[in-house]
């Protein structure tokens, strides 16, 4: 199972987060591994609205069913805010 999804949330908070969660272990700066799931960070270019700055990072899930599906929803309901 793949989930490739772009989020406005700085690399640095998305490291934080996974290495905050027992059983994920961080392989590289920016490749992290749940059991048979691996999650890589890509950082893409920065958005600008007028003076904002806005940042952007890939997150690749990948690996098997049931543990990219329990990581990817953990994921989401830190990062998915209603207003702020």
């Amino acid at each position: 199972m793949k989930i490739q999804e772009t989020w406005s949330v700085p690399p640095e908070r998305i490291r934080e987060f996974l290495l905050s969660h027992k059983g994920v272990q961080q392989d590289s700066q920016n490749c992290f591994l749940f059991g048979q799931c691996s999650v890589e960070l890509v950082v893409l270019p920065e958005s600008r609205i007028a003076s904002v700055r806005i940042p952007r990072t890939q997150v690749v899930f990948e690996g098997e069913e049931k543990e990219t599906e329990t990581l990817h929803r953990r994921f989401v309901l830190q990062f998915l805010s209603a207003g702020g």
